[in-house]
This record gives C-alpha cells, sequence and structure tokens, in this order.
C-alpha cells in the first residue's frame, strides 16, 4: 500500500518525473500509433471495419447510363457490340465493356396542354443537335451485401461516369443496374 502522507510524497513524485523524463514526445507518438494500428487490426479481424466486403458471388449485369442533351452531329454514334471504356470516380475501368443496348430521342421540351391537365413534350427547336441516350454497357461484377462491385469500384445507381469510345468522351450517370439471367 502506498502511503501519501506527507513524508513519502516528494520520494513517488520524483520517482514518476525520472520515468517522465526518460520519454520525450517522439517515444509518446510512436506508442500512440501503433496501439491504434493494433486496435484497427483487432477491429478488421472482429468484423467491425468495412475493408472486409465479403463477395457473395459473381454475375454478369447491365448497366444503363443516361446521358442527358448530349450535342452531336452524329445520333448513330453508340453502336451495339462495339467497346466503349467505362470511368468510375476517375478510376477507369479495364478492360473497355461492350454496348450492349442504346435508346435515343431528341431533346424534348415539355408544354402544358390546351385544356390545361396534362403536359405535352415535343423536340426542342432551340437545340437541334442536342440528343438524350440511354446507353446499356455490360460486364461482370462481384455482389457483395450492398451492391456490385466491378474491378474494385462500387457501381450503385446515381454514380456519375464517364464513356469513352474512339470518336466521343462524355459523362452520364447510371440509373439502372441489372443481373443477367
Amino acid at each position: 500500500m502506498i502511503d501519501l502522507s506527507g513524508k513519502n510524497l516528494p520520494i513517488l513524485i520524483d520517482g514518476y518525473m525520472k520515468i517522465l523524463k526518460r520519454f520525450n514526445l517522439l517515444d509518446l507518438a510512436l506508442l500512440v500509433t501503433i496501439l491504434v494500428s493494433a486496435l484497427g487490426l483487432f477491429m478488421a479481424k472482429a468484423g467491425y471495419a468495412g475493408v472486409d466486403k465479403v463477395i457473395e458471388g459473381s454475375a454478369r449485369v447491365n448497366i444503363d447510363v443516361y446521358l442527358a442533351g448530349f450535342k452531336t452531329k452524329d445520333p448513330e454514334l453508340f453502336k451495339i457490340g462495339e467497346k466503349t471504356a467505362l470511368t468510375i470516380r476517375n478510376q477507369p475501368v479495364e478492360p473497355p465493356m461492350t454496348i450492349v443496348g442504346v435508346k435515343h430521342c431528341p431533346k424534348q421540351v415539355a408544354f402544358l396542354a390546351a385544356d390545361g391537365k396534362k403536359a405535352v413534350a415535343f423536340a426542342d427547336p432551340s437545340q437541334p443537335l442536342a440528343h438524350d441516350f440511354v446507353i446499356t454497357v455490360a460486364d461482370e461484377a462481384e455482389r457483395t451485401k450492398d451492391g456490385y462491385v466491378i474491378r474494385g469500384n462500387k457501381i450503385k445507381v446515381g454514380n456519375q461516369v464517364e464513356l469513352e469510345g474512339f470518336q466521343y468522351r462524355v459523362q452520364g450517370v447510371v440509373v439502372g443496374i441489372s443481373a443477367q439471367p
């Protein structure tokens, strides 16, 4: 038992001061780094870290990319069967994917009908070169509990992506992901 009454207190404080003088700030930083690393390792092993996503299997998926107001003179620019490179979060997905579907319509503008109850759409005369596309590309993806992963990149509806071919480089948004049977 430690006696903290008057006469042993200076000896106790002197002992702690000798120990603290042996450690400097660099030693303390190294000790904290080692402890945090060990804690992270144990959390990852216990399943509390996000680095251990379990792959449930792989599937062939179709990814629908919407291109709004893409301006081109050639609306037949995207052809089924051609390869196109997909970029997700500035990370190119290699090798390029195959285009399996193309839906095209001229850019439209909506007006209220004469009866005032519904809207009607017409081709936008102010932008004759603007077109809307839905490009469908297919690729192999890994399925996890919270979605699909394509070569290390998580892909979900709403992702901003970039399609690149020989004659184009356009930005679009993923509007649909479906697994092929």
